[in-house]
C-alpha cells in the first residue's frame, strides 16, 4: 500500500509544481491561460514551439522558471513510472485491491483539481510567497513595445530645422505613412496625450510614435524643405503599397471549414493570481489607512 500512496503523492506534488510554475510565469507578465499552458508544456516535456515560447526564452526570469519546471518534470515522471512498476510488480494476489485504491485516489485527486479546491488553497500561498521573496515581476519593456511584423513604439526627439517642425500634425500627415503620434512631451515636462491635429511640434519636443521601425528611423533623420517632402511622399507610397498587399493576402486566404461556423464567445477564464494580487493591494491600502 505504501507504493500506492507514493504514486498518488507524486501526482499531487506534480500538480502543485505545475500550478506553482504557472503562478511564477503569471507574475512575469504573461496571461493566466498562457502561463498555465507553458508550465504544463515545460513540466511534461512536450515542448510546443509558439510565439509565447520564444518570448519566454528571451526573458531571463521566465527562462529560470521554465528551466526549473523542465528539471522537476523529468524527475517527477521518472518517479511516477518507477512507482507504478513497483506497485504492480510486488502486488502478488493483492493486485486487485491496489488497483481499486489507486483508481479511488486518482478520482479524489481529479475531483480536487476540477472543483478548484487545490487552486483556492495553494495559489494564494504561492502568489504571496513569490511576490514577497522574488523578483519575478519584471516589466519587460522591450517585449511590451516591440510588436509583430516590424512595428514598434519609439520616442523621437524633434531637432531644430527638421521636417517635423514644419507645421501642425495635420499638415505633417504622418498617418499617411502608417505612423501614429501617441503623445508629445514638451521641454517644460508637460505631456500632450493623444495630441490634436493642430498641435505643433517644437524643437526639443519628444514624440512617442507607433509604426514600422524602418519608417520611424527615416522620420527621425528627415531634413526640412523639399527633400523632406519627397521623403514623406515616398513613405506614404510605401505604406499604401503595404496596405494593398495586406488586403490582397487577406482576400487570397484559402477558406477553411471553420469560416461558416458561428462561434459562440467563450467565457473568460478567471485569473486566480490577479485576484490574490488585488486582495494584497486592498490589504496594503487598508493598512496605510489605519496608520494615518
Amino acid at each position: 500500500m505504501i507504493a500506492v500512496f507514493s504514486f498518488i503523492l507524486v501526482l499531487l506534488v506534480s500538480t502543485l509544481v505545475v500550478r506553482g510554475g504557472a503562478v511564477a510565469l503569471r507574475l512575469t507578465g504573461l496571461s493566466w491561460d498562457v502561463a498555465s499552458f507553458q508550465a504544463q508544456s515545460a513540466f511534461t516535456g512536450v515542448g510546443f514551439t509558439t510565439s509565447e515560447a520564444e518570448n519566454i526564452v528571451s526573458h531571463p526570469a521566465r527562462r529560470r522558471v521554465i528551466s526549473t519546471m523542465i528539471t522537476l518534470g523529468s524527475i517527477g515522471f521518472s518517479s511516477v513510472l518507477a512507482t507504478v512498476v513497483v506497485t504492480f510488480s510486488t502486488a502478488g494476489d493483492d493486485i486487485q485491491m491496489r488497483t481499486w485504491w489507486m483508481i479511488g485516489s486518482l478520482a479524489l485527486l481529479i475531483t480536487a483539481i476540477k472543483t478548484k479546491i487545490l487552486d483556492k488553497l495553494f495559489i494564494p500561498l504561492v502568489t504571496r510567497y513569490l511576490t514577497r521573496s522574488s523578483k519575478l515581476r519584471i516589466l519587460d519593456y522591450e517585449e511590451l513595445l516591440r510588436m509583430e511584423k516590424g512595428f514598434s513604439v519609439a520616442q523621437l526627439k524633434v531637432e531644430p530645422d527638421t521636417w517635423l517642425t514644419g507645421g501642425p500634425l495635420k499638415e505633417l500627415a504622418l498617418n499617411q505613412e502608417g505612423i501614429l503620434v501617441l503623445n508629445v512631451r514638451r521641454q517644460s515636462g508637460s505631456v500632450l496625450a493623444a495630441p490634436r491635429p493642430m498641435t505643433r511640434l517644437e524643437p526639443g519636443d519628444k514624440i512617442l510614435c507607433y509604426g514600422l521601425e524602418e519608417e520611424l528611423g527615416h522620420l527621425a533623420k528627415r531634413p526640412a524643405g523639399p527633400e523632406g517632402e519627397r521623403a514623406h511622399e515616398v513613405g506614404s507610397r510605401r505604406n499604401l503599397s503595404r496596405l494593398t498587399q495586406e488586403r490582397v493576402e487577406e482576400n487570397l486566404r484559402e477558406p477553411t471549414l471553420f469560416d461558416d461556423i458561428e462561434l459562440k464567445p467563450q467565457p473568460r477564464r478567471k485569473d486566480p493570481v490577479n485576484e490574490v494580487l488585488e486582495s494584497m493591494h486592498q490589504e496594503s491600502v487598508s493598512k496605510r489607512g489605519a496608520t494615518k
